[in-house]
């Protein structure tokens, strides 16, 4: 296909420049222009009727008939042929490239694209390395029209090859009855998207530059070399040698540049590298500098914009895709052209003076400018990362999914999250009981009935009930009034027995944001029972208090797990309940490097001593993951629901854990894009780790035993409790 892109602007240009005067150029290019843009809209409307894996083999085949046609044409009248044969390149042409590239990132996830495009981007260098030396060697003694079949035999190939690729077209989402999804006209969507507007300026911009700059090179050309051999000679090693050059880049830098620059920031190098070299050609004028300017802009453009700019497209929705890529690639280009040749138009008329020099500041400008809009881009790449997960957990569930209750649920779980806003109480089955049942009540109370009065007043006639040791009886004291003050120093021990921990937590939540104070002290208290301290933000994430709030974020760095687990969950309820309570990116992030920073062994062991009613609020927990996931990870995408969208982030959680190759590549690029390096790098191998596993040496046991105590803390104050419960039933053991 490139063979053919190189082969045949060669040939166009040859043949053009050696019928028609320098001067009838930009004439050409407008008329080019105005057929383009209309068989664009003609190619958008094809391609959203039958899709790309039937219209693209038929335009290569197509294309090949009309290419014979027109070199019958060229023998009784050449004139009309040159006109045909550039009319057939700028039209048909860059429509059917338009159409491969839809084709195939169709087929990609945006992260496996920039691995895959690139090399599909070096075929196409080694193609148009073949394009260039065909049309010298033809150059050397035939007439130009012989590359007329030769391009012919290409688009042949290339219809067969097209024809062997099988598409993976996405479903059209449906809503949760069953009924297509509304479509909006293009007109609404491209009003809508900032980012589809932005490509298509991007577009045009780029390719304005390229015809103002080929402008200046093919009128020095033609000044220089004159009409005839000479000038397709001259062509086609310049095509030739662009050609090498785009391998040698393409091969050395595309990969590179995606990875560590992203696709939107790859793409910025065309009109940036474009409006340097153009501000030289103004600096220097010549044949010379018209030819390093309009290669070097022709390489970039082939090797790393063009990686760049379909990564750009991948994340953009299938019919989206289809209606605007071809309208982007061929309609803003030829509009693109057609403006340069307005100017080009204008300066012929008007008999500039320098008018090489002009066009040439010009096209610096605009690419400053396509500089500009590239760079903005990167932010809307990640908003359709969004955009491509939320859609392609849709038509997975709605493809997988035939029950419509199902359905109708998993529709609702990727909508607007809708955390509860009270909490319901399960039975008692629902929860692994983490302690042993109740021997007494002075242990299970937390402390004894010393130090209370002997009066038999309501208040201490409560008190009492709730050392009794009897459940029955805390549970009555405990619902009989609301809790006084007083009364928070007896009852909050409760939360250790599980017997009564449920009705202690609803009864601490009624009693509201005067509790604060001693459950926060209690939860950051080292020394205080862990069962009661892990269960203390079951209390506090229902408080809209900031002091509440403060006290979880400091549970964020406590030595047990759960705490921090809790902790991180009762923050999410929080903040839904009330969205004026937030905490800083720079606190979540900090709390996120802690986590990833403990050791892949300690990471994949984390696992809860008990169940509560907290799993509602979990922001990336849904049905789908429960049994799967990662409690380390799902704590860390908690932690980061807190600094960034909640939606797309409880989308590529789930991605991660699908089987879907093109969900789980979205989520991977949308995290890359999204998180910041300094959370990205020690996150990543958690999340994509792809090094060969070779087994090692197995350490000492001795050695062993001391990494994994050295790890964390979490496992040295497991370990510690083992060991004084083994010690307590060994005292307890008769002898």
């Amino acid at each position: 296909m490139i063979a053919y892109q190189v082969a045949a602007k060669a040939t166009r240009d040859a043949l053009f420049l050696s019928t028609f005067p320098v001067t009838a150029l930009p004439a050409m290019m407008i008329g080019t222009s105005l057929l383009a843009i209309g068989v664009a809209y003609a190619g958008t409307r094809a391609l959203n009727a039958w899709g790309p894996e039937r219209v693209i083999p038929a335009g290569f085949a197509g294309s090949a008939a009309l290419l014979l046609l027109e070199w019958a044409i060229s023998f009784p009248f050449r004139s009309v042929a040159a006109v045909l044969v550039y009319l057939h390149y700028s039209c048909l042409g860059a429509l059917l490239i338009s159409g491969f590239w839809s084709f195939v990132n169709e087929r990609f996830d945006p992260r496996t694209a920039k691995r895959l495009l690139g090399r599909i981007s070096a075929g196409g260098s080694v193609g148009g390395l073949l394009g260039g030396l065909v049309a010298s060697q033809v150059s050397r003694g035939l007439p130009v029209t012989t590359m007329i079949p030769i391009l012919a035999i290409f688009h042949l190939v290339c219809a067969g090859a097209v024809l062997r690729l099988r598409p993976t077209t996405p479903a059209p989402a449906r809503t949760a009855s069953g009924a297509a999804a509304p479509r909006r006209s293009n007109r609404q969507v491209l009003a809508e998207s900032s980012y589809l507007r932005g490509l298509i300026a991007l577009v045009l911009l780029v390719t304005l530059s390229e015809g103002l700059l080929d402008l200046v090179l093919k009128g020095r050309a033609s000044i220089a070399l004159g009409q005839g051999g000479d000038l397709l000679r001259f062509f086609a090693i310049f095509y030739t040698g662009v050609s090498i050059l785009t391998l040698v880049v393409q091969a050395i830098g595309s990969r590179i540049a995606l990875e560590k620059l992203g696709p939107a920031r790859t793409a910025a190098l065309l009109p940036a590298t474009t409006a340097a070299v153009a501000t030289a050609a103004v600096v220097v004028p010549g044949l010379p500098s018209a030819v390093a300017a309009r290669g070097l802009e022709s390489v970039i453009s082939n090797s790393l914009y063009r990686g760049g700019y379909e990564v750009l497209f991948t994340p953009v929705p299938a019919r989206e895709k289809r209606s605007f890529k071809a309208i982007a690639d061929v309609g803003a280009s030829r509009m693109g052209d057609f403006l340069a040749a307005a100017v080009g138009q204008a300066v012929v008329m008007i008999s500039m003076p320098h008018s090489g020099m002009a066009l040439s500041a010009i096209a610096a400008v605009c690419s400053l400018v396509g500089a500009w809009i590239a760079l903005r881009l990167h932010a809307g790449y990640s908003q359709s990362l969004a955009r491509g997960l939320v859609s392609r957990a849709v038509q997975l569930d709605l493809s997988d999914v035939r029950d419509s209750a199902t359905r109708s649920t998993i529709l609702k779980t990727l909508g607007p999250l809708a955390l509860s806003q009270v909490l319901r109480s399960p039975t008692r089955g629902e929860f692994a009981m983490s302690d042993a049942a109740p021997g007494g009540g002075d242990h299970r109370a937390g402390g004894s009935t010393a130090g209370v009065a002997a009066e038999d007043d309501p208040l201490h006639a409560r008190i009492r009930e709730l050392h009794s040791g009897d459940p029955s009886r805390v549970i009555r004291a405990i619902r009989a009034e609301p809790l006084a003050e007083p009364m928070l120093e007896h009852v909050i021990p409760l939360l250790g027995w599980d017997d009564v921990a449920r009705e202690v937590i609803e009864v601490l939540r009624q009693t509201g944001p005067v509790a604060t104070g001693l459950l926060v002290a209690r939860l950051l208290d080292p020394d205080e029972d862990f069962t009661i301290r892990r269960r203390i933000p079951l209390v506090l994430a229902t408080y809209r208090d900031r002091a509440a709030m403060e006290g979880l974020v400091a549970g964020l760095a406590d030595r047990r797990f759960e705490v921090r687990y809790r902790c991180g969950r009762g923050l999410a309820h929080m903040v839904d309940l009330d969205p004026t309570l937030t905490i800083t990116r720079e606190v979540a992030f900090r709390a996120v490097l802690r986590e990833v920073e403990s050791g892949g062994g300690v990471w994949e062991s984390r696992s809860l001593l008990d169940r509560m009613d907290d799993e509602s609020w979990s922001p990336v927990m849904d049905e789908f993951v429960r049994d799967r996931a990662n409690r380390s990870l799902e704590h860390v995408f908690t932690l980061l629901a807190l600094a960034l969208p909640r939606q797309p982030l409880r989308i590529a959680f789930r991605g991660l854990h699908t089987d879907d190759p093109l969900l789980r590549g979205t989520a991977l690029e949308y995290l890359e894009t999204t998180l910041p390096p300094e959370i990205r790098k020690p996150l990543w191998p958690y999340l994509e780790d792809n090094r060969p596993r070779r087994p090692g040496p197995a350490p000492p046991a001795h050695d062993a035993l001391q990494a994994l105590l050295q790890s964390s803390e979490s496992i040295v104050l497991r370990l510690e409790d083992l060991k004084r419960l083994h010690k307590s039933k060994e005292e307890e053991r008769p002898d």
